[in-house]
């Protein structure tokens, strides 16, 4: 094979890692909306092994996370170690799963996926 066809094909492979189209494009930090007295997160595992948000900026009080895995992703779950209730089963590709817990402390509490140890965020509560 040429060096040329080489390259034509690295190119042409490079497509089928593309994300879903209806994959959420992260950012930086997310605000929550508010219903009924409760602070929710949409908060997406991604197949490039991130959470949808690094930041998740909450007040102390009731907090739900929709925590959901991305079209074509590995499997994920979203853990927050410090806060027992803040726990969801691992998710498949496609799946979803809502958490409810409550925090009264303000901090900064680490989020993780435990499949994937360099996937990280941090809920902030101030």
């Amino acid at each position: 094979m040429t060096v040329i066809g080489a390259l034509v094909l690295a190119t042409a492979g490079a497509g089928c890692a593309a994300e879903h189209p209806n994959t959420p494009k992260p950012t930086a930090v997310l605000a929550p909306t508010v219903a009924d007295g409760v602070q929710v997160f949409p908060l997406v595992g991604l197949a490039d092994l991130r959470f949808s948000a690094a930041t998740l900026n909450a007040k102390p009080g009731k907090i739900r996370v929709d925590f959901s895995v991305a079209d074509g992703s590995a499997s994920h779950n979203f853990v927050i170690p410090k806060i027992p209730a803040a726990r969801t089963d691992i998710l498949g590709a496609g799946a979803s799963q809502s958490v409810t817990f409550t925090v009264t402390a303000p901090g900064d509490y680490p989020v993780i996926c435990t499949l994937h140890p360099n996937m990280s965020a941090t809920l902030h509560v101030a």
